[in-house]
């Protein structure tokens, strides 16, 4: 995590109805809770909750997704372990135990942060990819991005942790890639990153974070290198490729060609 992403988040969660807020969903879980239902917990009338929610969400502690005519609110468990990381890093000199303040393990990390996935259900290599987190016996949090797009501060955060460049994550099959010319090298990445919010189709997808590391997960595959648990079983692809064997192993390329 970032220092310009420990600050939003600090600044977000500095006010007390925000703290309030986010220790409601923390307490929720993955499932997080209806907004009308964080209104009636804490007693907050709409407008003040909206205005609340939408700073928790522009500091990437925050997730939406809909569910019918609901939106079901949730804490971002990656950006708070990322949070608590950050400040415990290097406690006393490495020696956290000097302060009597035990500093989370990476065992201990890895149980308690949640993979998330920005997927596209219409995507079949999205499918596959949450479908191989699954495997793994782990929920992700899931947003579907094109729904809830990323903030800018959190594309950006992603990209930079991906290692890409910002015309890396640009997907060009199926969107307004030709027609707004996005070949011009002319454009800056900072133009390109507004191109991607105002058309998130442009997001390449999916990209899982874990407590391994960021990566768009293209062949899907790829997500094998960032899952902290061992795959559960054998696991095919929807088209019937053989990815994955039943002892949980990386299935051969030979093998795989020949099932």
């Amino acid at each position: 995590m970032e220092k310009k992403d420990v600050l939003a988040a600090l600044a977000a969660l500095s006010q007390e109805t925000r703290l309030d807020i986010f220790r409601l969903l923390v307490e929720a879980g993955p499932e997080g809770r209806a907004v009308g239902r964080i209104g009636e917990a804490l007693d907050l009338p709409s407008s003040t909750l909206s205005f609340h929610v939408k700073e928790l969400k522009h500091a990437g502690l925050v997730t939406v997704r809909r569910e019918g005519r609901s939106l079901i609110y949730m804490a971002s468990f990656s950006t708070m372990t990322g949070l608590i990381e950050y400040l415990t890093r290097h406690c006393c000199a490495g020696d956290p135990a000097a302060c009597g303040i035990a500093s989370p393990t990476a065992a201990a990390r890895k149980e308690t942060m949640t993979a998330t996935i920005y997927h596209n259900p219409n995507c079949g290599t999205s499918r596959n990819v949450l479908a191989l987190i699954r495997n793994s016996s782990e929920e992700p949090e899931i947003i579907d991005y094109l729904k809830t797009p990323p903030s800018r501060e959190r594309l950006v955060a992603l990209i930079a942790a991906m290692g890409i460049s910002v015309r890396g994550l640009l997907r060009r099959k199926g969107t307004p890639y030709d027609e707004l010319g996005l070949d011009d090298p002319k454009f800056t990445d900072d133009e390109l990153i507004d191109l991607m919010l105002a058309h998130p189709i442009l997001i390449n997808r999916p990209i899982v974070e874990t407590s391994l590391g960021t990566r768009l997960c293209r062949p899907s595959k790829a997500v094998l290198e960032i899952l902290p648990n061992p795959q559960q079983g054998e696991f095919r692809k929807e088209d019937g490729e053989f990815v994955v064997d039943a002892q949980g192993r990386p299935a051969k390329t030979s093998e795989s060609a020949v099932r």
